[in-house]
């Protein structure tokens, strides 16, 4: 008991801390002249579409100009030392963070919402990716967000309604993530301990979310829900050498599948990618095949033109919660359904056979779902920030 009155206390105290620095410190900060900071922040930390954009800002030399800090939600032990590039952990806490809010010159995130405070600030959200699942009354974006950067008309208009806002707001110019795809592939069979003739990334969206919020999917991970199920397509693709990479979505609750101990299914999380410093999209780019579901992620493996697959098997559980903000039918028609692992196996006999049976669909919905195939994202969005932000 006394314990948990300590834990109380704790919560309560931090409460009124960030109450006090949001509504009496920060409103100073406000009072100070904007500088030539440029805030980031992206989730994972140094990736996505705010990463790309930081990196042709670095081409650029802009941090000759401009002092960029990176907001972590983490603490990463060796980040990139750049010239006039910092790191600010959140660990290091709210007032420092408030401080370069109020007081940077541009405001990037992919994530959670950076807004501007004060005069002479610009803020964009450049996005986590277009619509699948429906977030309707779980995000909405708030006012002092100046710009929304979509990926394509169509999506800016299902993001208009999903999260809220004003469609004045909204650019379409694709996500610089979405420039790896189409490039040489990286040489990514270094990174795996045993050969393989294919390779498959499998990117599944999250069932239970680390925050408590839940789908009505009933399971963790779809298709291999037990270990005989799991250790049936393991054979399976171990006697055609083929290699499937397991990244489930960073917000999933894991527990489930730590145990799963499998030799030509692999898990791997972001700091696979942080450690053999590439990004999750050049690493899809390398790949043979995507095996996916409600992701994103879905219409951003288009641009590679190859096989994808879409498990399928809690599709009428995701109609009812949280729903979709899109006809899932015609949206989801160029890929190969999976309901059961006999599914699973035989897309996998088709990636092995070099069989492609969608590919007109994937190009119909491709060009719906994504601005450009020109790898040109992060220097439109570049420009554009430039141009309104005056830097």
């Amino acid at each position: 008991m006394k314990y948990l009155k300590l834990v109380y206390l704790r919560k309560v105290y931090q409460f009124i801390c960030e109450w006090i620095i949001d509504h009496c410190i920060s409103p100073i900060f406000g009072l100070l002249p904007v500088k030539n900071t440029i805030l980031l922040e992206s989730s994972p930390d140094l990736s996505d579409s705010t990463k790309a954009v930081f990196d042709e800002m670095i081409r650029r030399k802009m941090n000759e100009k401009y002092k960029f800090v990176w907001y972590l939600h983490h603490n990463i032990v060796n980040p990139p030392q750049i010239k006039n590039v910092d790191y600010l952990c959140n660990k290091r806490g709210r007032l420092v963070f408030k401080y370069f809010e109020y007081t940077s010159i541009c405001l990037i995130s992919s994530n959670m919402f950076l807004g501007a405070h004060s005069k002479g600030q610009k803020a964009f959200y450049i996005n986590h990716g277009s619509p699948f699942k429906s977030v309707k009354g779980y995000y909405s974006v708030p006012d002092n967000v100046d710009y929304l950067l979509t990926a394509s008309k169509i999506m800016g208009e299902l993001l208009t309604y999903e999260m809220d806002t004003d469609i004045k707001k909204e650019v379409h110019l694709g996500l610089p993530r979405n420039d790896a795809f189409g490039r040489e592939r990286s040489e990514i069979e270094k990174l795996f301990t045993i050969s393989y003739k294919k390779i498959i990334a499998w990117f599944p969206t999250y069932r239970q979310h680390k925050t408590g919020h839940r789908t009505a999917s009933s399971n963790a991970l779809p298709i291999i829900h037990d270990r005989k199920a799991a250790v049936r397509l393991n054979d399976f693709v171990k006697e055609r050498d083929v290699l499937i990479v397991l990244k489930p979505h960073f917000a999933q609750d894991l527990e489930y599948i730590k145990d799963m101990y499998l030799s030509n299914i692999i898990l791997i999380d972001d700091l696979f990618f942080e450690k053999n410093g590439l990004s999750s999209y050049e690493f899809l780019n390398s790949v043979d095949a995507l095996v996916s579901d409600y992701s994103s992620v879905y219409y951003d493996y288009l641009l590679c033109d190859r096989p994808v697959a879409l498990i399928w098997e809690d599709i009428e559980e995701y109609r009812s919660d949280p729903g979709f903000a899109l006809d899932i039918d015609y949206f989801s028609k160029g890929a190969y359904k999976i309901y059961t692992v006999s599914e699973f196996e035989n897309f996998i006999l088709d990636v092995v056979n070099n069989n492609d049976t969608f590919s007109q669909e994937r190009k119909e919905i491709c060009d719906i779902a994504n601005y450009s195939r020109d790898r040109k994202n992060s220097k439109r969005v570049v420009d554009f920030i430039c141009q309104k932000a005056n830097l």
